[in-house]
């Protein structure tokens, strides 16, 4: 049986094509997070606060104050809410994307060293172009 050794290049591929997809939003969902959601809250908040400091309940139109201000109370309190669950669940997914990618490294530098079957190879990379299929047309 015939062995190759060579260098698995089709995975540093498959990683920047992911990175690539990823950038382009990045920059968006910044100034998102960074810009609009913090004066969208500070805005929800400061209108709640000011609609409840000037209550004057008096009627059914105090009452309406009253459920604006906690409305808007709430709305400041469900994009600070959505705001920290972003950032937390980003920064674990960026954890055990580093984590799998040294797990990756580790098995594909083990399998360059392997003597393989070149057809063990050719169906390794078949079926990793089954799991993860290139969208990029080269």
């Amino acid at each position: 049986m015939r062995t190759w050794r060579g260098t698995v290049s089709f995975v540093d591929d498959i990683v920047r094509q992911a990175d690539r997809r990823a950038g382009k939003y990045l920059r968006r969902d910044r100034l998102f997070y960074k810009v609009f959601l913090p004066l969208g809250v500070l805005a929800n908040l400061g209108l709640g606060v000011f609609i409840l400091i000037g209550l004057h309940p008096d009627g059914w139109t105090g009452g309406l104050e009253i459920g604006t201000g906690a409305f808007c109370c709430m709305v400041a309190g469900w994009l600070a809410a959505a705001a920290w669950s972003k950032s937390y669940w980003n920064n674990a997914m960026t954890r055990q994307v580093m984590v799998w990618r040294r797990i990756a490294d580790a098995f594909f530098a083990w399998l360059e060293e392997a003597p393989l079957p070149a057809e063990a190879l050719s169906t390794l990379k078949r079926s990793l172009d089954e799991a993860v299929p290139n969208s990029d047309a080269r």
